[in-house]
Formats: structure tokens, sequence, C-alpha cells
């Protein structure tokens, strides 16, 4: 059975965090930077007789950074500590913001004023996580340097560059990285340059798209009561993120529920499996509890009782653990253990955890598009009676809170309406992606 944790980072079809079906190139940007473009396919693992093992490609790895340091040979610009910050472009006019979520900055996304404050917020957190990351970095050099085997900071950045870009767990075994390698802090590096954004953008689209239908108007409705604010009560809502790695979904998270009801009081709870994450969750003002998804019980690793967890985040972790023990937990979850709804975030338009939710009697609310074929990578879980009392799916104003996304077409949607001049429309900032099926 394979970890909750090695779903992180996962991409069906662009390994290198471009969008899953390909979209159009930039045009040039002022503020981007020529980068070397390396062609990487998707691979499934080697059956192959005499193909590489893991080892093999480890040491390789492990050699050319060595080599590359030896020389001087350039950082790639991911690497380097304040990079994180050239993924996202200025203001342009008050209202146009492009930034990138591709290590190359093929493919660009476009947002509005919101959406660069919210993205510019991220970079000042993220810039915390990457000096914390440095200082893993240099504790590690530290004890692993020997007089035959200088492994220097450069060396361990350089050789996290090569395990997130040549992924030889994902060759070898068809997992995209190792606990083991998301423990190792050169790779941390590169996740925490690149993956902050997608992460950050697909929950809150996540979450956009589930307040529209009216997920989270329970908990809202008793948080802005005037009643309870009058007699100084404080509401506590209480979310889990499952595979929350660093944090950046409950970052969302946070601050999402800071501009929808500000008197209210979140706990916030990342379960991981790689205990790595731990600081830098932690640094982000998030609890953090080592977990296993295999191992069930979710109330139970929290500490807490059937109604008193209200919503848990799952962000690319069913790819890997979509089998009937985790789908019985689910279920448990929110028709014994009175979750509220469970919000899912994943990379296939494919999904299987959902219908075989539905087949256990739960029900699921597909949030994307499906008129141009299936597409389940975000949806929300809940009991029939949630659905029934506090969900509404057709009235005007979810239409027009849906149509309103701060970040549109996250995840990746242009293929559906682009038809054969998507390549050609994809650069223009001031092109709306929104769904037809909404209006």
């Amino acid at each position: 059975m394979l970890d909750a944790q090695e779903a992180r980072g996962f991409d069906s079809a662009d390994r290198r965090g471009g969008p899953s079906r390909g979209a159009g190139r930039s045009s040039g940007n002022s503020w981007r930077s020529n980068r070397r473009s390396v062609q990487h396919s998707a691979r499934k693992p080697s059956q192959q007789h005499g193909a590489p093992t893991y080892e093999e490609l480890r040491r390789k790895i492990e050699a050319r950074a060595r080599e590359d340091s030896a020389n001087g040979t350039p950082l790639d610009e991911c690497c380097t500590l304040d990079a994180h910050v050239s993924w996202v472009g200025p203001l342009v006019d008050g209202k146009h913001c492009t930034y990138y979520q591709d290590r190359d900055k093929q493919y660009p996304f476009h947002t509005g004023r919101r959406g660069y404050e919210l993205l510019s917020t991220l970079m000042e957190k993220n810039k915390a996580l990457l000096e914390l990351n440095q200082q893993k970095i240099q504790e590690l050099s530290a004890v692993t340097s020997t007089a035959s085997n200088d492994t220097t900071p450069d060396v361990l950045i350089r050789i996290g560059h090569g395990l997130y870009s040549d992924k030889p767990t994902l060759r070898t075994k068809g997992v995209t990285w190792s606990t083991e390698e998301y423990s190792h802090p050169g790779l941390q590096r590169m996740y925490l340059t690149l993956k902050s954004i997608q992460r950050f953008t697909e929950t809150w689209a996540l979450l956009e798209r589930s307040a529209a239908i009216g997920v989270f108007d329970d908990h809202l409705l008793r948080c802005n009561d005037d009643s309870n604010i009058q007699m100084g009560k404080k509401n506590v809502i209480r979310i889990a993120a499952v595979g929350g790695g660093p944090g950046y979904e409950l970052l969302a998270t946070r601050l999402f529920f800071r501009q929808r009801a500000p008197e209210v009081q979140l706990e916030l709870i990342c379960m991981d499996l790689c205990e790595a994450w731990r600081p830098y969750a932690e640094l982000l003002g998030f609890t953090f509890i080592h977990y296993n998804i295999n191992n069930g019980n979710l109330l139970d690793a929290i500490g807490l009782s059937p109604g008193q967890l209200h919503y848990c985040i799952v962000s690319c972790v069913m790819i890997y653990v979509t089998n009937d023990r985790t789908l019985d937990m689910f279920h448990k979850l929110i028709h014994e253990d009175r979750v509220h709804a469970i919000l899912m975030s994943e990379r296939g338009e494919k999904t299987d955890a959902c219908s075989m939710m539905e087949d256990r009697g739960g029900v699921v609310i597909r949030l994307i598009d499906p008129t141009p074929g299936r597409d389940e990578r975000q949806s929300v879980m809940c009991a029939s009676d949630v659905r029934d009392t506090y969900l509404h799916e057709t009235s005007g104003d979810y239409r027009k809170r849906y149509n309103d996304l701060t970040f549109p077409n996250v995840p990746y949607e242009e293929f559906k309406t682009g038809g054969a001049s998507w390549r050609a429309q994809s650069h223009r900032p001031k092109k709306s992606y929104t769904m037809a099926w909404r209006k």
C-alpha cells in the first residue's frame, strides 16, 4: 500500500508542474527571466530488463550535483533563496497580474487585484519558510560532510533539484517522490518555491467553489450571529488538511475565512506522513500531526470526538489511496463523526473516490464544469442531510459568486473552451475563463 504523503506534488501529465493537459506558452514578459528549456515527459515505472535502478539513478543525481558544484555551474533560478517572488508578476494597471506554477514559466495564469494581494501574502510567508529551509540545508551539510565527501549546502540544493526534476522514484516505482525524498531539504527548497503557488491557488479555488454552493453557510451564519457577537462568544471552526505538507492549503484556508468571517476562531490542523514538514507548518502557526491515512482513525489521531472536527481538506492524496478502507473512513467521518464536509482536490479528471463514495450512500458534488466531459478534480463529499439542509446549486447569487473566481482557470480548464485557438489565447490577461454551465 502506498503512503498518503507520496501523493504530494503529483501531476498526471506534466511532471514539472504545468497544467495537466498543456497550455499555451507565455509571450515575453519583461519581468520574466529567460530560462533554459528542458523537456521532461511523464514516465511509467520502468519494467525493461537492464533499466537503471533507483540506487543507480540516485547516485547519478548526486554525482552530477557534486560535479556541477565543483565546476561552478550556475544554479537554476528556482534553487536560489529569493527566486520564489519572480513567479508572481507585478500588478499591471491596478488590475492584471500574471503568475506561473511551473518551473520554466511556460504556462501563464492570470488574476486581478484580489489575487495579486493574496499571492503577495503567500510570497511573504514563503520567505520565512525558505529561510528556515536554508537553516535545514546548512545543518544537514554540517553533519554529513567529511574529509573525503564535502556535502556543501550548494551540493545539497543541487541534489534536491535533481530529485525534483528527474524523479527517480517515479521512474522506478511509480510514485512521484518518496517520504525520504520529501524529507531532503534540497528537494524541499524546490517544493517550497514551485508548489506553493499551485497548492495555494487550487485550495483557494476549492474554497470559493465550495462556499458558492453553501458548504460553509451553517458555520458562517452562526459565526456572524449578532447575539453571539454581543455575548462575546467565540465560534470555533476546526479544519484538518490531510496530506497538508508544509501548510499551503491551510494558509489559504486561514486567509479565506479571515475575509468571510473575521470573528471566527479557527483551529487548523496539518496532517502528513512526512515528519520533516512539521517545522514549516508550525512556523505558519498550524498544529502538525504525523499521520498515515492508511491507518485510518483520523479523529483519534487528532484527539477529537465526533462533532468536533467540522471540515476536512484532502489534497492530491486519493490518486494513491483510493481503496475501500479509505472510503469507509471518509463515509464514517461524514455520517457518524459528523464532519460537515470533505473538500477534495485531485489531479486527474477521473477520481474514482467520487463514485465509490456515492456507492456507499454518500453525497458527492462535483465542483468543476462537467459539460465537456468528466471532471472530478475538485469535489465536496457530505451526508444527504447536509446537502438537503444547507447546499444550494441553482440560485443566481451562487452563479454570480462562482463566476467571480479570484484565480480563474485553476485548476487548468482552458482546454475545455479554447478549441483550436487556445494556444493563441492563453497569454491574454484580460481573457476570463469562466464556466459556461454556471452562467
